[in-house]
């Protein structure tokens, strides 16, 4: 084993490399807190998404924030990034890419989310170490990796993301290699409970890939096909002996004045062996959600949005629908909007939900003010009022204070919710606190979420 990755630092040393970037995530906790608290998702749905935010599979917790909340990634598109980049940056000359360096440097972070007892309720700790081509990954997940030049190779538990996996698979005590041969990519994985799995990419182009794979459980095998174009990505899982496969589909487009995106799953009563599906999703044969946008730039950039969700329950007839439709115009200074939401289709929209806003950014600041209005059985409750005060200074500091009135009377219910992000060259921060009164009770804490990080 010594000469092994003695051998492997020495190819290392031997070409240079580009610095690896952080992955950054659509959302945050504390935006997946808001929809909580604001009866949008079920407090199971919300540790869905805190799975997968953990796991830095961002690409299905945000699958999960549309399907759940309706609500879009609040990353932007490549496309939209590609622009901007071309608009604002200059051309810089090419320069030779430096040499990685020996002396190790890193993350170590702490998370910790609490209840409204004070009780601890998820503890993560981690530390990624890199050096060279290699990455150490200590904590939830205890992983060795080595990248360059394409080639890859991971010691320890391997999960969705080391194997450029589609779909989301169980995390593996295991080896994994993959190796580059022109525009074909090879890889394979061996667990040290006897699962085996193989594929064969191949990369015509920087867009366009077919993956095809091969998994051999104990007891069962599977094949694996997923396809990556400019209009979006569908993959395939088929166990061997199940009738039906299940399916991931994430198609969208985006144009000037029109843009959509389709996210679905598929699959039959049983879910097949070697996924790690939510559970939302598991109890589901169909999981789906479509979003289309209309927007005139011209028009103070008006947006016109429609959402809609298909849930079907598994060895049931029956189909859950929910659309949500949102219109938003103005300018930054003044920009209202008003949004409406049929919580059931199948009911003939019998409940409701409207929820005007008016929102206002200045260069630092800004503030937004919202009223939801429930309606059921033809009575309209009272509404719940939200004010939001929002102060960020570049990417190093942000605050934000969220005061809700779920009942529009400050005398029975009172919402806070403070958040506070620093962020330095070494040292970070991300503090998400709630607090709640009611007619029978005083201020308490609701939920708290700390985040901790050192940079070295």
């Amino acid at each position: 084993m010594t000469k092994i990755l003695l051998t492997l630092l020495f190819f290392a040393m031997a070409a240079p490399t580009h610095a690896e970037e952080q992955p950054q995530a659509p959302f945050d906790e504390a935006r997946v807190f808001e929809w909580w608290d604001d009866g949008i998702i079920t407090a199971e749905e919300a540790d869905e998404i805190f799975s997968r935010l953990e796991e830095e599979n961002y690409d299905e917790a945000c699958l999960l924030a549309e399907v759940y909340a309706q609500e879009p990634c609040a990353t932007p598109s490549k496309k939209q990034a590609r622009h901007r980049t071309k608009k604002k940056l200059k051309p810089q000359p090419q320069t030779i890419p430096e040499t990685p360096t020996l002396i190790p440097h890193g993350r170590l972070s702490w998370k910790g989310q609490y209840d409204s007892d004070g009780h601890m309720k998820k503890l993560r700790r981690e530390l990624q170490l890199q050096f060279y081509y290699f990455k150490l990954h200590l904590g939830s997940q205890e992983l060795l990796s080595y990248r360059r030049d394409k080639i890859e190779a991971h010691f320890g538990q391997v999960s969705t993301l080391e194997l450029h996996s589609h779909l989301p698979l169980d995390t593996l005590w295991g080896t994994a290699l993959l190796y580059p041969i022109g525009k074909f990519r090879l890889g394979a994985l061996l667990d040290s409970s006897r699962t085996f799995h193989t594929r064969i990419s191949f990369h015509p182009n920087r867009q366009n890939e077919i993956t095809a794979a091969f998994w051999k459980f104990r007891s069962q095998s599977a094949i694996m096909l997923q396809a990556r174009t400019t209009l979006g990505q569908v993959s395939a899982w088929h166990q061997l002996g199940q009738v039906l496969p299940l399916i991931k589909i994430q198609l969208q487009s985006e144009k000037k004045y029109l843009s959509w995106k389709t996210t679905a799953y598929l699959h039959g009563d049983s879910v097949p062996q070697g996924l790690n599906l939510s559970k939302g999703i598991a109890e589901n044969s169909l999981w789906a959600s479509q979003t289309v946008n209309l927007q005139w730039p011209e028009a103070f950039n008006t947006i016109l949005s429609v959402k809609a969700r298909i849930l079907r329950p598994i060895a049931t007839d029956s189909v859950s629908a929910r659309f949500k439709a949102t219109l938003t115009s103005g300018p930054k200074p003044l920009r209202p909007s008003i949004s409406a939401t049929c919580i059931e289709a199948s009911d003939n929209c019998s409940a409701t939900e409207w929820k005007p806003a008016i929102e206002s950014s200045w260069e630092h600041l800004s503030l937004n003010a919202s009223a939801k209005f429930s309606r059921k059985e033809n009575r309209t409750g009272p509404p719940k009022i939200e004010i939001v005060a929002t102060y960020q200074h570049s990417r190093n500091a942000f605050a934000k204070l969220l005061v809700a009135f779920p009942e529009a009377a400050p005398a029975k219910s009172v919402s806070v919710q403070n958040e506070l992000k620093l962020n330095s060259d070494w040292l970070g921060c991300d503090l998400v606190f709630a607090f709640k009164k009611t007619k029978t009770s005083s201020f308490q804490p609701n939920f708290a979420h700390l985040s901790f990080f050192l940079k070295f």
